[in-house]
C-alpha cells in the first residue's frame, strides 16, 4: 500500500505551518547553531508570487516548503522539511512538485535554494530530482550548497 501525499499552498501563519517551522528551525539549530530560522520571516512568502506550501498523509500535517521571490524570473525554494517519521517516503518530492508547479504558473524561468554540508540527504534529493550545482546566490556563510532547477515552459499555439 503506497502512501498519498497531498501538498498545497497554505496560510503560513496557521497552526500547522507555524509547528512545522518551528520544528525544523529547530533541526537546523541543533546541527549549524544559531535560531535555525536562515534568516526566514512569514512575510517572505506574504508577497505576490510567492507560497507556503504543506504536505499531508491522511489530512496531518507531514511537511513544508516555501517559495519567495529572489527577481522577475527566479524563485527560492526556502524551508524544507519532512517530519522525521515521513522520510524517505515522497514528502520532500512532493512538496518541490507542488513548488515547481506554483513557480511556473507564478511566471517564473528557474528555482533556486540552499542548503547546509550537514543535510546531503537533501542535497542527493535535490540532484535526483533535477536540481545541478550553482554558485552560492544569498548570504556570506561559505559552507552552503547552492542548486537551481530551470522550468521548461510549454509555448501554447
Amino acid at each position: 500500500m503506497s502512501l498519498v501525499v497531498q501538498a498545497a499552498a497554505e496560510d503560513v501563519r496557521s497552526e500547522d505551518s507555524v509547528q512545522l517551522i518551528r520544528e525544523l528551525s529547530s533541526e537546523l539549530g541543533l546541527l549549524y547553531g544559531g535560531d535555525g530560522t536562515a534568516g526566514f520571516q512569514p512575510s517572505d512568502v506574504e508577497t505576490p508570487r510567492a507560497a507556503f506550501i504543506v504536505a499531508r498523509l491522511d489530512g496531518h500535517p507531514v511537511g513544508c516548503g516555501a517559495i519567495r521571490p529572489l527577481d522577475d524570473q527566479s524563485v527560492e525554494v526556502k524551508r524544507m522539511y519532512t517530519r522525521p517519521g515521513y522520510r524517505r517516503k515522497g514528502v520532500a518530492q512532493t512538496i518541490l512538485a507542488e513548488a515547481e508547479r506554483l513557480a511556473a504558473e507564478f511566471g517564473y524561468t528557474n528555482l533556486k535554494l540552499q542548503t547546509g554540508p550537514l543535510q546531503p540527504e537533501a542535497a542527493a534529493l535535490y540532484e535526483r530530482v533535477g536540481y545541478y550545482s550553482i554558485p552560492i546566490f544569498s548570504g556570506d556563510w561559505d559552507r552552503v550548497l547552492a542548486f537551481q532547477k530551470d522550468l521548461v515552459h510549454q509555448r501554447v499555439n
